[in-house]
């Protein structure tokens, strides 16, 4: 769930701006537990197929209102980052949430900024300083630590992370930083609303021709508690949040806004433990300190 691109800043640190920011990282964080509890009775396809074509509900009038204008020979970056950024990263994503804990999967996601700075060396040339550099090997250090923590004894009637889960959601990360490059392109040209909305509708379509070929039509004959959660995940979590994260984005800087992003994985975190009981290992803590504190750095650092 990041939204990065060259969009029209508006040099004030006005509050509104900050809460924006921090309700989006609140929101993503919920996406975990949320998954967890539809996971129960959908599988991972029919689950991103329900969120996804709820999100692109929820993205239709905003794409009404701003009548974009796409060139014809953007249509083909579009693709790419559509199928990238929805059906493989969010299947990789949510296959890892069935296989480990809600906690681990949104610690795991903590290493985001930190994959978005490599790249933007690598990619763009951008420059890191001394200190960036320290706390990438910190946050590389944090993920190790939490797949240490992997395959212990889990409590009575709770799951417990497993090796494969973490690494599904890890790889997920590597989609997303795909996704967000190729979205940096048409950014440029496109306001961040009309990019989001364009590339989960097309990656929505894209998206359930894969899963109904697959799985077949998702089942309809879902509790209540169900309904819930992937209404949440596709139009609070999905359309609310980037919508709210834009605006922010739009109203300060972006290395200010990126510091906001780390409030994912700690809500995330917390939510697991609180609402689905699940413990965490002395491992994942320090663990999640220091991909937490790492991606922190990164993303206050001034280029």
């Amino acid at each position: 769930q990041l939204e990065i691109g060259p969009v029209t800043v508006r040099r004030r640190d006005a509050p509104p701006a900050f809460a924006a920011l921090a309700l989006a990282g609140v929101i993503w964080g919920t996406s975990f537990v949320l998954g967890k509890v539809a996971l129960i009775q959908l599988s991972v396809s029919h689950l991103m197929l329900y969120r996804f074509a709820f999100a692109s509900i929820g993205f239709l009038p905003l794409l009404w209102r701003h009548r974009p204008g796409l060139r014809r020979s953007d249509w083909g970056i579009v693709v790419i980052a559509a199928v990238v950024g929805v059906p493989i990263q969010f299947l990789l994503q949510f296959e890892g949430l069935a296989h480990t804990t809600a906690s681990h999967a949104a610690l795991m996601i903590g290493t985001a900024p930190v994959l978005v700075a490599i790249a933007g060396f690598i990619v763009f040339h951008e420059r890191l300083r001394i200190t960036a550099w320290l706390a990438l090997g910190a946050s590389t250090l944090g993920v190790a630590l939490i797949v240490i923590q992997t395959g212990g004894t889990a409590s009575a009637g709770h799951a417990q992370p497993t090796l494969s889960g973490d690494m599904l959601v890890l790889a997920s990360l590597f989609a997303a930083v795909v996704w967000i490059l190729v979205s940096k392109r048409l950014m440029t040209h496109y306001s961040p609303i009309v990019v989001s909305g364009l590339i989960t509708i097309t990656g929505t379509i894209v998206l359930a021709a894969w899963v109904i070929a697959r799985d077949g039509l998702p089942p309809t004959a879902l509790r209540s508690g169900t309904w819930m959660a992937v209404l949440a995940l596709g139009l609070i979590a999905t359309t609310c949040s980037t919508v709210l994260w834009n605006w922010g984005l739009a109203h300060t800087d972006a290395g200010k806004a990126g510091a906001f992003i780390n409030l994912e994985p700690v809500v995330g975190a917390a939510l697991g433990v609180w609402l689905l009981h699940e413990s965490l290992g002395s491992h994942t803590v320090l663990g999640g300190a220091l991909i937490v504190g790492g991606a922190l750095v990164v993303s206050l650092q001034r280029r």
